[in-house]
């Protein structure tokens, strides 16, 4: 095996841990947003309970359903290699930095709620970057 295979192959690998981290934080993303319709539904809950209870519930429905979206979304996408799921994705993220502008700018009482938001985006953008231009997603997805 020469050198420049063998450092695509630690390459390859790298993005591969990656894919699988892609889907372990979406994986629990979905069960975030599951426990988050729960405490919609129910008076009380068995756990700390996730929604910020000074969200409206409008808010907190566009909440809980753009990141059901994004979680199903990467979760099929991956797992089904759908050449759609960047820009699905994208679409997602969307929602979901529309709905963090909302809690942030006017619902949110936190001292660091900008810089929450900032590290929200940033992470959207990252991971966008990833599935939209790595070569490793591009031919994944394709």
């Amino acid at each position: 095996m020469s050198l420049c295979t063998l450092k695509n192959n630690t390459k390859h690998k790298k993005m591969q841990y990656i894919g699988y981290t892609l889907v372990f934080i979406h994986g629990l993303l979905l069960f975030w947003a599951i426990g988050g319709f729960i405490e919609m539904i129910l008076p009380k809950v068995p756990w700390k309970p996730f929604t910020n209870p000074d969200f409206p519930f409008w808010v907190l429905i566009i909440h809980w359903s753009s990141v059901l979206f994004a979680s199903l979304s990467l979760l099929y996408g991956y797992f089904s290699q759908w050449n759609k799921t960047p820009q699905i994705m994208a679409v997602a993220y969307g929602l979901m930095a529309l709905v963090c502008i909302i809690e942030t700018f006017g619902y949110m009482t936190s001292k660091t709620k900008y810089l929450a938001m900032g590290g929200e985006f940033l992470t959207y953008t990252v991971i966008l970057l990833l599935l939209f231009k790595s070569k490793y997603f591009i031919a994944y997805f394709n």
